[in-house]
């Protein structure tokens, strides 16, 4: 049996390669190779994908190989529509109970992905724009709910990361406005125009992935 360490070696070096977008959506991986590549016997490797597979990022074809996953658009739209739910009842509770969200938190956040989009490391700036959104929700104390998000933020990363890849005419990087204006607008506890921020951020990014057919 591979040890552990081995394994989740494996798994680290393949989802980040994924999440980079260096394994790009469609692309049919080798078990062989990628052990030749880490080093190591087949056995920790195929164990990682099996890890993968359960993250819904590959599907292992039978002797062909292992494909990274292309999402459907309705996935992503499904993702979108329940982030956009759970920002609704954070707002509910923040009108009702007048209580904030950690705004040290948010705003290490906004820190780091206006940090990120300086050096143009476009998977970071996603993933700390996505942790502003975590952060958000967190007033609700809701732990099925911030499961939830956890297990969808590797999915919302990559469908950035390649739709930025492949879009490099297109306009990115938007979240820096947003974030900003909500934490502006969440210390000001001006909920009204939080609410307004976060309905027309999620009505702008519904309407983009229409138009281009992926988020």
């Amino acid at each position: 049996m591979a040890s552990v360490s081995l394994i989740q070696t494996a798994y680290d070096f393949i989802h980040r390669q994924i999440m980079l977008g260096e394994f790009m959506l469609g692309t049919l991986l080798s078990e062989n190779e990628l052990a030749d590549s880490l080093n190591m016997s087949r056995t920790p490797v195929r164990s990682a994908i099996t890890q993968l597979e359960h993250d819904g990022l590959v599907v292992s074809l039978k002797k062909r190989g292992v494909l990274v996953k292309e999402p459907s658009l309705k996935e992503a739209m499904d993702i979108m529509e329940i982030l956009y739910a759970f920002q609704q009842l954070a707002l509910e509770h923040f009108e009702t109970h007048g209580e904030v969200p950690d705004l040290k938190k948010l705003k290490e956040c906004l820190d780091l992905q206006l940090e990120a989009t300086e050096r143009d490391a476009y998977y970071l700036y996603v993933k700390y724009t996505l942790q502003f959104a975590y952060y958000f929700i967190s007033i609700l104390n809701n732990s099925a709910m911030l499961k939830m998000m956890e297990l969808y933020i590797d999915k919302i990363v990559l469908y950035a990361t390649i739709n930025f890849k492949i879009t490099p005419h297109e306009p990115h990087y938007s979240g820096n406005r947003v974030n900003q204006a909500l934490y502006e607008a969440t210390a000001a506890k001006d909920w009204a125009e939080v609410r307004r921020i976060v309905k027309a951020s999620h009505d702008h990014s519904r309407e983009r992935m229409v138009r281009l057919g992926r988020i």
